[in-house]
Order: structure tokens, then sequence, then C-alpha cells
């Protein structure tokens, strides 16, 4: 293990929402994040103009190529002031299966009290079975720094300069 890493343990009050719920544990000490696990299914459902989401009582869904699902994870926090979760994709589920979670990284703030989800998308073009109690996203702790932008009319020079998407070469 390198010296490097700050060894402060940061502890953030959570509170289990239902008995099966697992608590995220990083794997080891050093980990950035810690994988969270699906508890339930919430669909979005559109009727009369009207957008809703629906507890699913089942301990699978299928999701359809393109479709997205809320994953209930079964708990909520009191994160301290200073500092915020990203909710993130975990990179196997990426790769192998396509999945991706739709507001990445979504962004749980020291005052949410509410149940965590992940709202989960199928970016692949085959259909993914998910289960309840397996591991469907990331979160990682994050520093928060109070900002603001200050308005101005001129900027000072980059070696990027005004280049775009793409400027900094093509490999």
């Amino acid at each position: 293990m390198s010296g490097n890493i700050n060894k402060e343990i940061i502890s953030i009050p959570l509170k289990k929402l239902r008995k099966d719920s697992i608590v995220p544990q990083p794997s080891k000490l050093g980990d950035a994040g810690a994988d969270a696990r699906i508890i339930g299914f919430k669909k979005i459902v559109h009727e009369n103009n009207k957008k809703e989401l629906i507890e699913i009582d089942s301990d699978t869904y299928t999701l359809q190529p393109l479709e997205r699902i809320g994953c209930p994870l079964g708990f909520s926090t009191a994160i301290p002031e200073g500092y915020y979760f990203k909710v993130v994709p975990r990179s196997g589920l990426a790769l192998w299966d396509g999945l991706s979670i739709v507001n990445s990284p979504g962004t749980i703030d020291a005052g949410y009290r509410n149940e965590w989800m992940a709202i989960v998308v199928n970016l692949s073009n085959k259909e993914v079975t998910l289960k309840k109690g397996e591991r469907i996203c990331q979160i990682i702790l994050s520093k928060m720094y109070n900002y603001k932008f200050t308005e101005t009319d001129n900027l000072t020079e980059s070696e990027r300069g005004k280049g775009g998407f793409g400027s900094t070469g093509k490999s």
C-alpha cells in the first residue's frame, strides 16, 4: 500500500431502509468507490401527461435496449457538510453488458435524506436481466468546494486556446 494514501476515516451516518439492504463498503482501504446493490426496481410510467415511478414487486427485471429503470439501493444517509457522493457505473457492467448510469455521475448532496437510487440504462442492443442483491453501481465520496463565477471580459491565455472538442489531437 502506498504511503501517500490519506488514512483519515470520515464517518457517514447511513440508515438501512429495508432488512435486506446491504451497506456499501470499499473492498479495501484505498479503493475510491464502494459497490452498491439493487434492493428493488422502480419503473417510469407515463399516463395522462403525468410521470410517476412505480415500485415493481419482483426479484428480477429485464431491461430492454435503451430502456432505463430506477434501482433503489435500500439506504439513506446524512453526508457531512462539505462532502457529496457520486453514483457512477461499474466498469464491468458497462463493458460486458452495456449498462450505465443515466445521469452519471449522479450526485447525492449533504442535505439529501431520501433513499438512494441508481438510474440504470441499457445502452446495448440486447436485453439485460437485473437481479435484486446484484452490485449495480459504485458510490464515490468527494470533497465539495464552494465557488462562484466572476464575470470578466478577458481570460488568461492557454496553450490550447479556443480549441474545442478533439483539438488535443487524433491518435
